[in-house]
């Protein structure tokens, strides 16, 4: 195996933990900045700058050699690597906040026209457990006895442990804002 073949080995094994280690920097960098972090557009930026960087390394090291078709699939298979190593790192860190806004997207586009009093109504805590609860007992994730409810397995909150943690290793929130965190419009708060 040449050595570019082997830089570029290394380069693709040590991917996924750049672009983590890119997105904490970037979320660190924004709140000291005195700017609340943007799970989201850290996750990209720093995705897609590894993505670049890999895909410099082929034209650079030339691993698998210099004819056009074999640099191409070089480059489009080191591209498609590192689209995958971003979607990773995006989904893993901001699906939580994603779905969320996601969800009160879709409210606010089936609606075609909603107050804010009309969308606090259909998506609030009461509305958001009252739908978890069923699926969360159905997957076993969660047991019902005596009218209580208990955590069936304790993978579960190892799992969003490990979550908040590597969350607050990236300098992304390890929980959403709270309700009285946002300025209402109703009290002449602006929209941001």
């Amino acid at each position: 195996m040449s050595a570019a073949m082997c830089i570029l080995i290394i380069a693709l094994a040590v991917a996924p933990l750049s672009t983590w280690l890119a997105t904490a920097a970037i979320n660190w960098t924004a709140r000291a900045a005195g700017r609340s972090p943007l799970p989201q557009v850290a996750c990209f930026i720093a995705g897609f700058a590894n993505m670049a960087a890999l895909v410099v390394l082929v034209l650079v090291l030339r691993p698998t050699g210099s004819a056009p078709r074999e640099l191409l699939a070089g480059v489009l298979f080191t591209a498609a690597y590192g689209f995958c190593v971003n979607f990773l790192n995006w989904f893993v860190f901001t699906v939580t906040e994603t779905s969320m806004h996601a969800h009160l997207l879709v409210e606010i586009g089936h609606a075609r026209e909603i107050t804010r009093a009309e969308l606090e109504q259909r998506y609030n805590k009461t509305t958001i457990v009252a739908a978890r609860i069923p699926r969360l007992l159905e997957l076993g994730q969660l047991r019902l006895d005596g009218g209580r409810l208990y955590l069936a397995r304790s993978w579960v909150l190892r799992s969003a442990l490990a979550l908040r943690v590597l969350r607050r290793l990236l300098g992304i929130p390890p929980t959403p804002p709270q309700e009285t965190a946002a300025p209402s419009l109703r009290e002449g708060g602006a929209a941001r």
